[in-house]
């Protein structure tokens, strides 16, 4: 969608036309997007009692007929739909917790039909489908609003997206506020969808949507666009009072208003709400890197790593007599990286190179295909060795970095390890990645790896310092599977 120029005249208005009607078709009205949802948990009903038939036998008729519509008026009561119809950006809480209500009471109500009615299902085939219509309407719920995707969340999240389709929304502040704002809000997978941008003061251009200027016009632009929320970006223009006002013209019209707050990246589980008299502040907890659960992560891991090298010490023979036999030089490269907190260690890979080869001379760094320029990584390095390019396609060039975990140089997940010419051109954000020890995986490898821009790199490398956790760590384990086997970004 083209820019569209902001004239410098406080009342007028600016419309993207094409931007509108570009935006309409992929937005679903509130009343749509609750039958759209119905529809959905309509189908997981259906899909349990066949599920339950094929591994119980028939049902009586009655029940067949019963259990949908019972199983919508459970969620209903137990307020999934309102919260639904509600909520824009659930919790994973509020996504759960109605559907444990309803799914305890139809284990409850199946318990008792087994017993008063031992003829129409057995009690063993009843508590299977009370389990299915729980387990997928959770799945449809929560692969939406899981922090972590993976593998198996990914078929849920198409499933859940029936029923929480992108919300329109009108950004409201400063334009080089508003501006990373819409950034964001236009990254694939957002909940939210910008349709409509009010500008506190005149600029020189907003990004292809419905422009008005003055924040007295939000809720104008609100009534021109369908907008069912408005983002408010704090800056100078926007006092509480104005705020406040603000509030209570959105509240005439049932239109949702989310404050920003600035933090971008930073996971929901290390904030809370604090409050100073009439005050209201985001308190925002430290990443945690101390204490028990850290060195449950550092011991873990050493263990993990020592008994993988054991486990795989025939593989790890194997690959070290192919490059050895098929190319002259030692097998295991050693390297100079930089760990933790800027000190440097001897990381070890199997040899992927011919030897002697690991300088980047002028000619190849001009082919560099990362963009950024700080990583160097070429699709068709002439450097590397037909065994190399099998090891680097299935990552079994890392291995032996399994003994610098060992050693407890690295770690099993973190950033990747960065060469002392790289962390010489760091500024302040990605110089945040040596504030842990490197990993053999992690967020920036099971992502896209070598396919990521630098910036996309240390976004990700940040991301994981920042929110590290026990359950992030296994979620990224789990997902190296699928990265090592998919091999993108493995060259």
């Amino acid at each position: 969608m083209s820019s569209v120029p902001v004239p410098t005249s406080g009342s007028t208005v600016v419309a993207d036309t094409a931007s509108v009607l570009d935006v309409a078709p992929r937005l679903l009205r509130p009343g749509l997007q609750l039958a759209t949802a119905v529809a959905a948990d309509l189908a997981v009903a259906v899909g349990a009692l066949g599920l339950a038939t094929l591994a119980g036998g028939p049902m009586a008729p009655g029940l067949v007929l019963c259990v949908p519509l019972v199983w919508l008026l459970l969620l209903a009561v137990a307020g999934d739909h309102t919260a639904r119809r509600r909520r824009l950006m659930p919790a994973l809480g509020d996504a759960v917790r109605p559907v444990l209500r309803a799914g305890a009471v139809a284990g409850l109500a199946g318990w008792v039909v087994s017993v008063r009615a031992p003829d129409a299902a057995g009690s063993e085939q009843l508590m299977l489908l009370a389990a299915l219509l729980v387990g997928g309407t959770l799945l449809l719920r929560t692969a939406p609003v899981l922090p972590v995707p993976g593998p198996v969340t990914a078929l849920g999240r198409r499933l859940g997206a029936v029923g929480t389709p992108a919300t329109p929304v009108v950004v409201l502040g400063h334009a080089g506020d508003v501006a990373p704002v819409l950034d964001e809000l236009r990254r694939p997978g957002r909940p939210l969808t910008p349709v409509g941008v009010c500008l506190v003061e005149p600029a020189a251009h907003t990004a292809g949507v419905v422009t008005m200027i003055g924040c007295e016009r939000t809720a104008e632009l609100v009534d021109r666009t369908g907008a069912q929320a408005v983002v408010v970006v704090p800056g100078p223009g926007l006092d509480p009072s104005v705020v406040r006002r603000l509030g209570w013209e959105l509240e005439a019209r049932r239109v949702e208003m989310l404050m920003g707050t600035g933090l971008v990246d930073v996971s929901s589980a290390r904030t809370s709400v604090a409050y100073a008299g009439a005050l209201r502040l985001l308190r925002v907890r430290d990443a945690g890197r101390h204490g028990a659960r850290w060195a449950v992560k550092v011991a873990w891991e050493r263990l993990a790593a020592a008994a993988a090298l054991v486990l795989l010490a025939p593989l790890l023979l194997a690959v070290t007599l192919a490059v050895r036999t098929t190319s002259p030089g030692p097998a295991l490269f050693r390297q100079t990286r930089v760990g933790r907190d800027g000190r440097p260690f001897t990381m070890l890979k199997f040899r992927t190179m011919r030897q002697g080869t690991e300088t980047v001379d002028r000619t190849l760094a001009a082919r560099n295909e990362v963009a950024g320029g700080v990583l160097f990584k070429l699709r068709q390095d002439p450097r590397i060795t037909p065994v190399g390019r099998v090891l680097r396609r299935y990552s079994l060039d890392e291995l032996p970095q399994l003994l610098n975990v060992v050693r407890g140089e690295m770690s099993l997940i973190g950033p990747r390890p960065a060469l002392p010419q790289e962390v010489a051109r760091y500024d302040a954000d990605p110089r945040r990645r040596l504030a842990v020890r490197p990993g053999l995986t992690g967020l920036w490898q099971v992502s896209g790896r070598s396919d990521l821009s630098w910036e996309e790199t240390v976004r990700l490398d940040l991301s994981y310092v920042d929110n590290w956790s026990l359950g992030l760590d296994l979620a990224i384990v789990a997902r190296t599977v699928g990265a090592v086997l998919g091999h993108r970004g493995a060259y």
